[in-house]
């Protein structure tokens, strides 16, 4: 009693005058509260609860309890029932938190549903023995196709008990919380909650929480649910149980994957529709912040088998995956693998690493990943978000791997990896040595294509935006070939790499993919940050670099920070460059690398490539940048809506707004009216605003302030 106590207070509960603390150990608290014209029966024998009557009603057999709760380890609750029911319909009426710490079992295929709004707590050693699908929830009532309720808080009206289909878990004025600590075996395997293969196991209420406990559902559905009061969630028949839909939801609450610890150990909670035989399972997140944290703590579908693998999906106003969590989907056999989908509307946050305990050395990075090990074909990885943060080793990842056991080699792997979509609309930012996007293949199937639309991209500190063919562990011997390195497209308003920020899709052996970036205002390099896809990294093994297409406003480097654009081999033909832009600063194209910001297409061995820059002549304001201190270029300061008026003796060191339509052509010029004015000023300015429908001249050069700030001019 004690163990739940602390549970209870932990989820908030107040606890006076709910629980009875006894010194008789007892077995299960499960009362009948007599509401139904055929009521419940409950009897003992041993250290086994059964549960008999009922009123039945078509398919459904109804049960109503006062109490439910299953206290000691290893007491069972048996629901036993005749005929041809297909969902046993359990509410709690009463004000008692509902605690399971032992079996819930029915000698049947029959799906269960416990309703009970005060909440619900599955201790460590909670299980299911039962043949159907398994719904437990917080809500006030479960609503059914005819529209009738059978509701757990109001008792006073005599149910109107149906036959029909349950359409929907109806929440009143509270939505208690959930919390799981199961850590129950089978097979000799830890699978906490279990339900029997294609069936659904779903969590639906306030808050959940997973603290050490483990849900698993092969190839079957599992649904977690975090919804605030008053609110509906559907429930829709499918081939495997049920699928939960929030479409009338207006709120949510959270939902937490954490570890607990026990005696000094640390105890995951991890979530699984895998399938060692089969399939992988489909698996629905649903909440406002949904957080992961911790080592081996992990939300996964994988398919082993010929089928293809369920998907993944989480919908939440945030996700936070840290500390060595993961969530993924994944193929170890000719199945393809499943979509991962995450919905987030305001962050996605992938955070730090976890040491493996007995490997102080070896780190397991937080992610986001789909993968493939033989054959299948990896799933899609799409992440919709505002704002994606990746720092210290977080990483997301679709990827083509070998396959490996314990440690050794096993076999080269031919499945083509998924693509990977980031759509963040305001920001991106990676921060950190092995932090990052990635798209590999370290076997002969070919790598996923990377695909970001933001507003404004940023990688520094070694972070990495990857699409790359690779040898895994660096080792030829592993593999005969390698397949080609994906293509990295970015659509943003503005990149920034800073620091050894990296944008690569580089190959060991084969080509190397091609880069095509679209930058609506400014690319700044910094610190030997590198926008690079080059081929033929391991010597004479050959392969041509891919191609690199940059269409932005400006591009902006450091002459001495060996910043670099590249499309390099070593014994193939260089890739292609092809830049347009309206100004090119701090870097120049060369036919060799330097230790100087360069932009080359070259080749070892081999035939160089083509570069071909469409930009302005820019070489009158190069020498600036060779002055530059690390400090000076503002990103939020570059850009001036005007030009600089210079060169005019009463317009000496001022700075001219005008609006566009009435400006100097270059530093100097005198200034020309396009508005039908009838006269011609050379030195004051137009005062007419600009309006809609008047040109707009764009950008044309760099220039220094007098305070030392270089700005690049709109109408220059």
């Amino acid at each position: 009693m004690n163990t739940f106590y602390n549970l209870f207070k932990s989820l908030g509960f107040a606890i006076s005058g709910v629980i009875t603390f006894s010194t008789i150990p007892a077995i299960a608290q499960i009362i009948p509260d007599g509401t139904l014209p055929t009521n419940s029966l409950v009897k003992t024998q041993g250290n086994t609860t059964i549960i008999e009557g009922g009123t039945p009603k078509g398919n459904n057999l109804f049960h109503s309890f006062k109490e439910f709760s299953l206290i000691n380890n290893g007491s069972i609750a048996e629901f036993q029932y005749v005929g041809g029911i297909q969902n046993i319909i359990s509410r709690v009426t009463g004000k008692s938190v509902s605690e399971i710490d032992g079996i819930l079992q029915i000698k049947g295929t029959a799906n269960l549903f416990l309703i009970n709004p005060n909440g619900i707590v599955f201790g460590p050693n909670a299980s299911l023995q039962i043949g159907g699908s398994f719904v437990a929830s917080t809500a006030s009532s479960l609503n059914f196709a005819d529209g009738t309720k059978f509701s757990a808080t109001d008792i006073q009206t005599k149910p109107l008990l149906t036959v029909s289909v349950p359409i929907g878990l109806q929440f009143g004025a509270t939505a208690a919380p959930i919390q799981n600590q199961s850590q129950a075996f089978s097979n000799g395997a830890t699978v906490g909650l279990q339900v029997q293969p294609d069936k659904t196991l779903a969590l639906v209420g306030g808050d959940i929480t997973l603290s050490g406990g483990n849900l698993t559902a092969a190839s079957g559905r599992i649904e977690l649910g975090s919804v605030a009061a008053n609110s509906l969630v559907s429930l829709k028949p499918t081939n495997q149980g049920w699928l939960l839909g929030y479409e009338g939801v207006q709120n949510f609450q959270n939902i937490q994957l954490i570890p607990r610890t026990d005696k000094g150990s640390q105890i995951p909670s991890q979530v699984d529709a895998s399938n060692e035989d089969g399939s992988g399972g489909n698996i629905q997140v649903q909440g406002n912040s949904v957080e992961l944290t911790g080592y081996l703590v992990r939300l996964r579908t994988q398919t082993t088998g010929a089928k293809d693998g369920g998907d993944l999906t989480i919908n939440a106003n945030k996700l936070s995956v840290r500390d060595g969590a993961v969530v993924s989907t994944s193929t170890r056999g000719t199945g393809n693998a499943g979509k991962l989908t995450v919905n987030a509307s305001e962050s996605v946050e992938v955070i730090g690493r976890a040491l493996l305990p007995n490997n102080p050395g070896f780190l397991i990075p937080s992610s986001l990943t789909s993968g493939t090990t033989v054959a299948g074909k990896g799933g899609d990885l799409i992440i919709n978000t505002k704002r994606l943060l990746i720092q210290d080793r977080g990483q997301i990842t679709t990827r083509s791997n070998p396959v490996f056991r314990n440690g050794q080699f096993i076999a080269a792997g031919t499945g083509t990896a998924g693509d990977l979509t980031v759509n963040a609309s305001e920001s991106i930012e990676i921060r950190g040595k092995e932090s990052g996007l990635f798209a590999l293949t370290n076997t002969s199937g070919d790598a996923g294509n990377l695909t970001i639309n933001t507003g404004q991209l940023i990688v520094r500190d070694q972070g990495e935006v990857t699409v790359s063919s690779v040898f895994a562990n660096n080792n030829p011997v592993n593999q005969v070939n390698l397949g080609k390195a994906g293509n990295l497209n970015v659509t943003a308003h503005s990149i920034l790499l800073d620091n050894q920020g990296t944008l690569t899709s580089n190959s060991d052996l084969g080509r190397g993919g091609d880069i095509t970036l679209e930058v609506r205002d400014l690319l700044l390099m910094r610190h030997n940050s590198q926008i690079s896809t080059n081929a033929g990294k391991t010597g004479n093994l050959g392969g041509n670099g891919g191609n690199i297409n940059i269409n932005s406003r400006f591009i902006v480097a450091v002459p001495n920070e060996n910043s670099d654009i590249s499309a390099n081999a070593f014994t193939g033909t260089g890739g292609n460059i092809q830049i347009n832009s309206q100004g090119i600063f701090g870097i120049e194209s060369r036919t060799k690398p330097t230790e100087k910001s360069d932009i080359t297409a070259s080749s070892e061995l081999g035939v160089s490539g083509v570069t071909n820059i469409n930009a302005p002549n820019n070489s009158f304001i190069q020498n600036s940048f060779i002055e530059l201190l690390p400090n000076v270029i503002d990103t939020k300061a570059l850009i001036a809506n005007s030009c600089i008026s210079r060169g005019i003796k009463r317009e000496e060191n001022s700075f001219t707004i005008t609006g566009s339509g009435a400006l100097r052509n270059s530093p100097g010029d005198v200034l020309i009216s396009i508005y039908p004015t009838g006269e011609v000023r050379s030195v004051e300015p137009i005062s007419r605003p600009w309006k809609k429908g008047d040109p707009i001249i764009e950008p044309q050069g760099l220039y220094r302030l007098p305070n030392g700030q270089l700005i690049l001019s709109r109408s220059c």
